[in-house]
């Protein structure tokens, strides 16, 4: 079984084997390269190995989530992240780019990435922040890939529309945007 097929098996739920294939083989075409990650989960030590002697960063929320994956995986560099909106008000916030900008260290500003893998935070429901921050905050990077998780749902695939416009490939639930850097 290959990797793909294997994490798609053991993460039932979540990326499906085409959609792992699609980054990961995304990630071998840049390596050693800049890969940003918006979320931690099963899949980070994959990422991770793909992108041998490459810059594999991840933005994670949730402190438990960030202990899981330095224990599997020690060799990961995390940095939390805060969230200050909630999936219930993503109407609300579509165009107010000043609320959606995450504080982000300048180095991740100002790093030319070549795949942003956005998916996280949870934004399965309202009482979580919903992806509407890590997608603008996503949009406004240098970055070459732009890859949006979990683009059934209504907030992502709103948001995605609305700052990328339309997706450069469809896998399943996965949303891809190639982007010109000047």
């Amino acid at each position: 079984m290959n990797p793909y097929q294997s994490l798609a098996t053991s993460n039932p739920g979540n990326g499906s084997a085409a959609e792992y294939e699609f980054i990961g083989e995304l990630i071998k075409q840049y390596a050693p390269a800049n890969v940003l990650i918006f979320s931690v989960g099963k899949d980070s030590s994959l990422w991770y190995s793909l992108n041998q002697g490459g810059n594999t960063l991840f933005l994670e929320d949730i402190r438990k989530w960030i202990r899981f994956s330095r224990k599997v995986s020690p060799e990961i560099n995390v940095l939390k992240v805060s969230y200050s909106t909630r999936r219930k008000n993503w109407k609300k916030l579509l165009d107010q780019n000043d609320r959606l900008q995450m504080k982000l260290p300048d180095y991740i500003k100002n790093t030319v990435w070549d795949v942003v893998f956005v998916d996280g935070p949870r934004g399965y429901n309202d009482k979580v922040p919903g992806r509407m921050q890590s997608i603008y905050s996503a949009s406004q990077l240098k970055t070459r890939h732009l890859l949006v998780h979990d683009c059934d749902r209504e907030v992502e695939k709103t948001y995605f529309k609305h700052y990328l416009g339309e997706p450069t490939t469809v896998i399943d639930k996965l949303y891809h945007k190639q982007l010109n850097l000047k």
